[in-house]
């Protein structure tokens, strides 16, 4: 019997056959043993609702099912199928992915798109079986308040979510909503915040689980509420724990609605650019960065435009008196003291947080040292390492007072418990290392530096690699301009980015621009690096210049390529767009295989692009000679297609071509369809006229032949001529036409054969 692994896996590949032939038995069929239940990952349903806004509350319960299976690991709806004795009873309502995806639109916008198929089909019913995509790194909402009931009621409204708890389906309202989001978050590029709301901006914890440290929290939350304190500040040893306090604290913050704003920047010293990596010159842009990040935090980006003396006067008559909170992450690594000369002379009523190795904030100040873990902190913080973290699981086997000798060898320090937890794969590993530790009387920052001096020289040269050209920005690299920097193949490249992802020493992030992953250097491990690549003479240099040939695509010897490429690689375009402008260029070339490669790249950054999906659907259609896959692709470019316009006729009219000779029992029906959709765009388009007639004479609807191909009699497009007339004379002859019949046997015409 198949394992959910297997349902799930078939789900995530949307691999309709598979799942059929693992759930279902028999003709018709029925569920196999095993398989009569609901659950987490799939549902039955008798039967589908009609299309249309008079049963738009039971679609509202489609919606409620499909967000619910989105938001966990994906699913199935499976509609033919009693769900109270599990016969097949057979869906009559005829749907297929468009019409399925249209009805639940207008609840869930098109960010989620459900595969619908037909495995199993009869004259009067069908077996329906639609495929619910897993969700991304966020959680999805609904878009549209549900119908109202006969009674007044709603089943959700805007910005409630669903969420599958076993055998049914849970609606969220908004603030439940909010706190599932945020317990599930994972960090994600061009979302750096776990709150990005207007007036609070919170960034994202650099914890899986908070170990709560009883007398700091308290010491954090007496110094926000302090009427004497403008500034609280945390000091310590870098990877004592300082940021995810200060995050926990602001969370606390929001969550109890304390302060009317929260604005959080970290403080940051270089930034990838479009010619390479750049370092920044805090003296010119980090206040700068301060004062434009509480600008758009509190929704006032005009004001950035502002001389930078008239734009801190805005922010000062913004933030006085206002009971804000201005969160400052990593000030030590900022030069520039307009930030402290602006955090002491803070306006009365608004406070700020900040975190730091030393003292820099001087007047009206809350400090709190941070002192290493104690041994139930550290019990603690190994226990949830271990059950949030798989790679770790191994460290349940340890002992409390194990794990207590293991914390005092790494001085109590977080960061030293962690990599050297990742460095090691048993217990009794972890211990042996500890114990080193222990002999080599290293402590605090000094320990911090021997630890990763023991990790970064044991590893292998690609890793070093990719933690070089990390180092050297503070900005998510994408994977891309990694393999550029490091100057390794991609597939080594990668097996090393999970090692050190495993290792706790970098950090992936998700683009959804992208829609790919980008890499990030943890700070510590970064000033570490950092300081070896600036040893080593010419490195840095040679890691921007690959960078710079890359981004300006100097590699590239067409020069209209290189125009595209420039732009995709530096985001100055839509990149599924770009990648589309490359596939039509290596297309005219003759170069299928690249074409193919780039629809397919341009469709997995952005899945609901109607310009990738129709490319690479003519790709199949034309070139691979596999029409299965066009016609799905079509399906889905058609589901995304412009509201309006010519790109919409044009869509749906090479679908139709696809669909008339499918071979599906509806073949003929679903071609005229598609073809009437397209007419009302471009109804003077002779090709869909045309095709939409050939349909029509299989179905003998002459009338309807007549009026669309008599205007066409004198066409001045020879070819087109060609092709109608044949048409029309079938359907002359159908209806008895004979004068006009005879007229077109006059000049040679042949009745059209089907």
């Amino acid at each position: 019997m198949a394992t959910f692994s297997d349902i799930e896996q078939a789900i995530s590949k949307r691999d309709t056959t598979s799942i059929f032939q693992l759930m279902m038995l028999g003709c018709p069929p029925s569920p196999r043993p095993g398989y009569r239940v609901e659950n987490g990952l799939w549902d039955y349903k008798g039967d589908c609702p009609k299309p249309g806004k008079a049963h738009s509350g039971a679609w509202a319960e489609i919606a409620i099912d499909v967000l619910a299976f989105h938001n966990a690991r994906g699913g199935i709806l499976i509609f033919g199928i009693r769900d109270s004795d599990f016969g097949y009873c057979g869906a009559t309502t005829r749907l297929d992915s468009k019409l399925f995806n249209d009805q639940i639109r207008r609840f869930l916008g098109d960010r989620i798109w459900v595969e619908f198929h037909r495995p199993f089909i009869q004259e009067e019913n069908y077996l329906g079986v639609a495929v619910v995509p897993p969700r991304g790194l966020s959680l999805e909402r609904f878009k549209s308040d549900s119908p109202t009931t006969f009674d007044g009621k709603q089943r959700f409204k805007v910005g409630d979510s669903a969420i599958r708890d076993e055998d049914s389906s849970r609606i969220l309202r908004k603030v439940d909503a909010d706190a599932y989001a945020r317990a599930l978050d994972v960090p994600s590029l061009g979302r750096a915040y776990i709150v990005d709301e207007p007036q609070y901006r919170i960034l994202h914890p650099d914890y899986a689980n908070f170990v709560p440290r009883l007398d700091l929290c308290d010491a954090v939350e007496r110094g926000l509420s302090d009427l004497r304190t403008s500034v609280t500040s945390l000091i310590g040893i870098g990877g004592g724990g300082k940021t995810a306090l200060a995050t926990w604290a602001a969370l606390r913050a929001f969550e109890r609605k304390q302060f009317s704003f929260i604005c959080s920047i970290t403080a940051k010293d270089r930034e990838l650019t479009s010619s390479g990596i750049q370092a920044l010159s805090p003296q010119l842009t980090s206040f700068e960065s301060l004062l434009d990040s509480i600008l758009e935090t509190l929704d006032f980006p005009q004001e950035k435009e502002l001389p930078v003396p008239e734009r801190e006067a805005a922010v000062r008559a913004l933030i006085g008196g206002s009971n804000g909170l201005l969160y400052v992450d990593n000030l030590e690594t900022v030069d520039d003291v307009r930030i402290v000369q602006f955090l002491d002379t803070l306006p009365v009523g608004v406070k700020a947080l900040t975190t730091s190795r030393r003292s820099a904030v001087r007047v009206s100040v809350f400090p709190i040292t941070l002192s290493a873990f104690n041994s139930k902190e550290v019990i603690d913080y190994i226990g949830s390492l271990a059950k949030s973290v798989r790679q770790l699981n191994y460290a349940t086997e340890l002992s409390e007072a194990e794990r207590a000798r293991l914390g005092g060898a790494c001085d109590g320090l977080p960061l030293a418990i962690r990599w050297v937890l990742s460095r090691c794969s048993t217990a009794a590993e972890a211990l042996a290392m500890g114990e080193a530790l222990t002999l080599s009387r290293k402590h605090g920052e000094e320990l911090l530096e021997f630890c990763f001096r023991r990790v970064f020289e044991a590893m292998s040269q690609i890793e070093r690699g990719v933690l070089q050209v990390l180092c050297l920005f503070q900005q998510a690299v994408p994977a891309e301009a990694l393999f550029v920097g490091a100057g390794v193949p991609d597939l080594k490249l990668m097996d090393a980015t999970e090692d050190l992802i495993a290792d706790g020493l970098i950090q992936r992030l998700f683009d959804s621009d992208r829609n790919d992953y980008s890499y990030l250097l943890l700070p510590v491990t970064r000033a570490f690096v950092l300081s070896q690549v600036t040893r080593t003479p010419g490195l840095e240099d040679q890691i921007r210049g690959r960078l710079r040939t890359w981004y300006e695509a100097l590699d590239v010897k067409d020069p209209n390529d290189r125009i595209v490429i420039r732009a995709l690689r530096q985001g100055k375009s839509g990149s599924e767009n770009a990648l589309v402008d490359l596939g039509n260029a290596a297309h005219k070339r003759g170069d299928n295989t690249t074409a193919k490669q780039l629809f397919e790249q341009a469709l997995q950054r952005n899945p609901t692009s109607w310009r990738a999906a129709k490319s690479l659907a003519e790709q199949h259609r034309h070139i691979e000679n596999n029409r299965t896959e066009a016609l799905r692709l079509y399906e889905l470019a058609a589901g995304n297609a412009p509201r309006r316009g010519e790109e919409k006729a044009l869509i749906f009219r090479e679908w139709g071509m696809l669909l008339r000779d499918s071979g599906d029992f509806d073949a003929t029906d679903s071609a005229i369809e598609k073809f009437e959709v397209a007419l009302i765009e471009t109804p003077n388009d002779a090709v869909a006229i045309h095709a939409l007639a050939v349909m029509l004479l299989r179905k003998g609807s002459y009338k309807r032949i007549l009026e669309l191909l008599e205007p066409l009699t004198n066409h001045p497009n020879t070819r087109t001529r060609e092709l109608v007339l044949p048409v029309l004379l079938s359907a002359y002859t159908a209806t008895h036409e004979m004068l006009k019949a005879a007229e077109l046997k006059s000049q040679g015409v042949q009745p059209w054969k089907l």
